[in-house]
């Protein structure tokens, strides 16, 4: 095998490789993430908690409330807000979780990535993942109200010819899944290949053809990974919370976990993304540097260091970030 090239994984082993980038990477990827997800968390809180009517939660227990048209603006007016907030908690995640891709992409090449040029390159790719991000809800949103709408037209007729809605939602509910998988890696592509909102989707789907199964249990057990992971994290950090902490409290809670989880699920989409591309084409260390502009990786010997994927005898791949102080120092022998 040549010295860069890249074997096919199953499940288990792109779950196990990206639990090895996070580990021995953690510090790096946690704190892109943070540099991003907390300054839109704070920001997130302060417009939340100005427009929190001081009366709210009273009204919200009352069992006869008074609404007037005070109360009506106020309720607008925090609509507003949590839409606003929503927005920036939106676009930080997106880029925060671009920022991280690229940096996976540097870990596999053997480099310490750099929270600042990881930043910098996925900010350069925002409005296109934006774009992509619209296209995907825009389609999946015609299709939802197509068939909403079927629905609707049918069950106000009184001929009971309900047929057509229910084949309607059970090809909703088949197709607005399979085409969420197929466009799963589109990030990926976006960030490393750098190609246009369209293609991306185009070669996305290209991509996870004839492995939409493998691509959906990677993800529906990542996402079980960090549910159950994620709720454990949240009932801790919560006990050590006032009880009545509010928006605050739940603001906190939100972007600890999003800091502690984001570079897990980039890591497996990142992996999965690589091995879709191993699986369809040519594909080798060598490729990936030429696609996000790196220096080529080097070609040593076969050692523990290797860039390859992880097997039995590379147990410690990828390999660990350089030591400031004995990057001089010859290897142990």
């Amino acid at each position: 095998m040549n010295q860069q090239s890249l074997r096919p994984l199953g499940l288990g082993e792109i779950i196990d490789t990206a639990f090895k980038i996070y580990a021995r990477h953690w510090r790096a990827l946690m704190l892109l993430v943070a540099v991003v997800v907390v300054p839109a968390g704070v920001a997130s809180y302060l417009i939340l908690n100005a427009a929190i009517p001081p009366d709210l939660a009273q009204q919200l227990t009352d069992p006869n409330p008074v609404i007037d048209e005070a109360l009506l603006g106020d309720m607008l007016r925090f609509l507003g807000a949590a839409g606003l907030a929503a927005v920036i908690q939106s676009g930080a995640a997106v880029l925060a979780s671009a920022g991280s891709m690229r940096a996976v992409a540097e870990i596999y090449l053997g480099a310490n990535p750099d929270w600042r040029i990881s930043l910098a390159s996925a900010f350069r790719r925002l409005p296109a993942i934006l774009v992509t991000g619209l296209l995907i809800v825009v389609a999946i949103g015609v299709l939802s109200s197509g068939v909403w709408l079927l629905v609707g037209v049918t069950a106000s007729t009184s001929n009971g010819a309900g047929a057509p809605a229910a084949f309607a939602v059970i090809a909703w509910l088949i197709v607005v899944p399979w085409l969420a998988i197929s466009w799963a890696p589109a990030i990926p592509i976006l960030v490393i290949e750098g190609t246009s909102p369209s293609g991306a989707l185009t070669r996305a789907f290209n991509l996870v053809r004839r492995r939409w199964w493998p691509t959906f249990g990677t993800l529906l057990t990542t996402w079980l990974i960090v549910a159950v992971l994620g709720g454990i994290a949240s009932r801790i950090i919560q006990a050590f919370l006032p009880d009545e902490g509010g928006v605050g409290a739940g603001m906190a809670v939100s972007v600890a976990i999003a800091v502690a989880t984001t570079p897990f699920v980039v890591s497996v989409l990142a992996v999965l993304y690589f091995d879709l591309r191993t699986r369809r084409e040519p594909f080798d260390l060598s490729r990936l540097a030429a696609d996000i502009g790196a220096p080529p990786p080097a070609s040593p010997p076969e050692t523990p260091g290797s860039q390859l994927p992880p097997s039995p005898d590379r147990p410690d791949w990828p390999p660990l970030p350089p030591d400031p102080v004995g990057d001089d120092l010859p290897p142990a022998e």
